[in-house]
Order: C-alpha cells, then structure tokens, then sequence
C-alpha cells in the first residue's frame, strides 16, 4: 500500500510500505531536526529545509532514474539514506567529524544502528553494499560525476534561500541519462547539465560559501571541539540534532552559544582570495597554530581568534561522460562553457581571519604580518 507525501520542491512523492518503514525509525526521524544548510538561515531567513525532505527528494528522483534504467531497490535505498549520518548543522560538522571520526558523513554505517539496521536485515538489503553506493566504492546514480543527490539539493537550497542560481531543468536531464559502467549523458541532455555545473557554480559563493555562514561555521566547529576535549564522546554527536547540540553548547560553552543564538557574529579581520596567499602552503597548514600565532601577536584570547582555510571543493561533473555521435567524451571537452568553469571556479575560494569586533584591528594588523598580506589585496574583496 503506498502513501503520499506531498512535497514542496517535487510535489506528490509516492512512498511504499518498506520505505515507510526505513522512514519511520527514530534514525532517519533524526534528520527532520538538521537543516540542511547549516547556519545559511543567518543569511537567508527562508533556509530552514532539513535532510528529511533533501532524502526524501532524492529517492524521489531516484526512483524515477532507476524506473527508467531498470534498476533495484538497493538504488533507491542507498538513496533514501545516502545522508543518515549528517551530524548537527549539516556540513558545519563536516570537519569535526573527520577529526574525530577519521571519515565524513558519507560513511553511512556510522548511522545505521539500532532500529534502521533491525528495519534494513528484515527487508533483506545488505548495508555494506548500500555504504559502498553511497561512498561512491560502486557506480550509481546516487553518488557520482551526475547524480540524484546534487540535483535534489541544487533545486531545493535555490527555492528555500530564494536564490535562483540553482535551478536547471532536472526532467530533461533525466531523460537524457543512461548508464553504462557510470552515468551517461546523451548529446540531447548537455544543455541541461551544463546548467546543473553552472548552478552549483553560482551557488557555493551566494549560498554555501557566504562569509556569514562561513564565519557562524567556523564559531560552531571552535565552540563544539571545545566541548569535546573536555570530556563530550564524538561519537554521540551522530544522535544529536540542532536542537540538542546547541543545548550541549549552551551547557558546555554558554558564550559562544549566546552569540550565535543571538546573531553576534565574530567579523573579518582578513578575507581573501587565492592571489593573496601561498595557496599550497595555505592549504597545508594547521588553522589552530595559525590562531595561536596572531591571538598571541594580538594579544588577545586564542579563542577569539578563527582562522577559515577551506577546502578546495571538487567539482567532480567536470568529469561527466557525454555520447556525441555514438562518441563518448568528458562533458570539459565538448563544453566551452564547461572549460571557462573549470579555469575558474577557484576564483570563489576565499581565506578568512574572524574575530569580534572589539578586536578587529589588533587581528588584522597580526594576521597580515605573519601571513604577509598586502592591505591593498584585502581591501579588494570587501
């Protein structure tokens, strides 16, 4: 018997009874509490969305994906919970969990445990061959160069930040997909995901990588690395929702979690792009022994000082396979589009040094010392 959700981005998403199932464990009901943009709310009020409704539109998609190209279930499960392990706040724990976890939250066995593992042996799906779609050890349309994941969460950040970057059009470029060892694009569906890269492209300086969301990241990520030196088991953080963790804040670091309850957000002392810095050198460093350097310099406490290197994202639909005349190619080849992208995209990646306003100029004048930066490349980008 199937039920019906009714969904803001997809409309009627149709469920079946095992779906329901999985669904219903208090381990996928967590996800409900985890908005999927983190702190991106400081900024865009709208951007309250949570993993619930990002999974539940990604099996959507994939069910439609894998109807069209004959695939199983195991597809469309792997789908379902290709993000049971996002800890609180989403990507804002990114980094804390491959400190202390050694692995990012695609690592899905961290998650499934209890009830969901009860619930996924009975309906006779294997979760070790599930782990490997979602890790992308396996070729699917869950996790790869073009997959189900990326055009669920484009579509839905675009419609909840009410920034419109990241819409395309996802019917055309389902219909144009095969599979053969991996996705393949058809030449009648290039269009379509060139639009998918250009979305993504627009999206992670407008949204995903905003300076306020960065900065409320940064300030999370100190506050909660705090509370687990002290004593807080990392690994119950994957039982935790917002709510909880910033009870656990509130308990543990009251400070930090009055200012960002309350929006009093540490400002940018240095905000710069790649010409600025050793870009190499940068991304080889240890942000805690940099913070250690300027707060001593500064002379103010470490824990006021946050230095944001990060990562250098990978843009892995650079890599798609298109047909052409029977000819398959990498999407950057055939794409003048795709190629000015790719020269590109590293033009958004931005270092920053936070602090609270109190402090802004003694950071600033440490920080562009020991970095050597010129003023006249900072004030640029502000």
């Amino acid at each position: 018997m199937e039920k019906t959700i009714q969904d803001t981005v997809h409309g009627m998403i149709k469920l079946d009874d095992w779906q329901v199932s999985i669904i219903d464990t208090p381990q996928f009901q967590r996800l409900r509490r985890i908005k999927q943009l983190g702190f991106a709310n400081l900024v865009y009020p709208g951007a309250n969305h949570t993993r619930f409704e990002h999974s539940l539109g990604t099996m959507h998609l994939a069910k439609i994906l894998a109807k069209k190209l004959e695939m199983d279930d195991e597809v469309i499960v792997s789908a379902l919970l290709h993000d049971i392990s996002h800890p609180p706040f989403s990507h804002s724990s990114e980094r804390i969990m491959r400190t202390y976890f050694s692995s990012g939250h695609e690592n899905v066995k961290l998650a499934i445990t209890g009830e969901l593992r009860d619930v996924l042996e009975n309906l006779g799906f294997s979760i070790r061959r599930i782990a490997d779609i979602v890790e992308g050890k396996r070729e699917s349309i869950v996790s790869g160069d073009i997959d189900v994941d990326r055009m669920d969460y484009l579509v839905r950040d675009a419609h909840y930040t009410g920034v419109a970057y990241g819409i395309f059009d996802i019917s055309r470029l389902i219909d144009k997909i095969k599979f053969q060892n991996g996705v393949i694009v058809e030449e009648g569906g290039i269009r379509a995901a060139e639009s998918l890269l250009i979305s993504r492209f627009m999206m992670y300086p407008a949204v995903y990588f905003h300076h306020v969301s960065r900065i409320a990241t940064k300030m999370y990520e100190r506050a909660m690395e705090r509370v687990i030196e002290a004593g807080f088991d990392a690994k119950k953080l994957l039982e935790l929702d917002d709510c909880t963790a910033m009870e656990l804040l509130k308990n543990h670091d009251p400070e930090f979690y009055d200012l960002l309850q309350n929006r009093k957000l540490f400002k940018r002392a240095v905000y710069v792009g790649r010409e600025s810095v050793d870009l190499k050198e940068i991304m080889g460093s240890n942000e805690h022994r940099i913070e250690e350097r300027i707060a001593e310099a500064a002379g103010v406490d470490v824990k006021y000082v946050i230095v944001d290197i990060p990562p250098l994202e990978e843009f892995r639909e650079f890599r798609v396979r298109v047909e052409i005349d029977g000819k398959i190619e990498k999407l950057e080849e055939v794409s003048s589009v795709v190629k000015a992208i790719k020269t590109s995209w590293i033009d958004n990646w931005r270092f920053g040094v936070y602090t609270k306003k109190e402090y802004l100029e003694e950071v600033k004048r440490a920080a562009t010392e020991i970095l050597g930066i010129e003023k006249t490349m900072q004030s640029r980008l502000f």
